[in-house]
């Protein structure tokens, strides 16, 4: 469920088309949808790590979408926020982050 602004059909987050900006790195979703969650509550970058309890790496490899957290990091992520764990993590991101998940299972079975 994602945010409705009140005066369009639009929706909050404008994910869609998504791809590399003016300095060539390539944003992804959930990277996008990060940086409007911080800056809705006019917060720093890394202000949510310290109160979920993460080290500064972890919180930004969540953040720039390059791990996915286990289901109990994603809502405890979600209700600082103060909101829906799948505004963050939603379905039209299903297919990377499946890719990441088997990325990271290879490297857990490689240890």
């Amino acid at each position: 469920m994602e945010n409705q602004d009140k005066s369009t059909e639009e929706t909050f987050f404008c994910d869609k088309g998504v791809g590399n900006g003016c300095d060539g790195h390539s944003y992804k979703p959930i990277e996008i949808r990060f940086e409007t969650l911080i800056n809705a509550n006019c917060e720093k970058p890394f202000d949510w790590y310290k109160e979920l309890g993460l080290d500064k790496s972890t919180a930004s490899r969540i953040r720039r979408g390059l791990i996915v957290p286990p289901k109990w990091l994603r809502i405890k992520i979600a209700q600082y926020f103060k909101t829906d764990s799948a505004t963050i993590w939603t379905n039209s991101d299903l297919p990377y982050l499946r890719e990441i998940l088997k990325q990271q299972r290879g490297q857990e079975n490689a240890r």
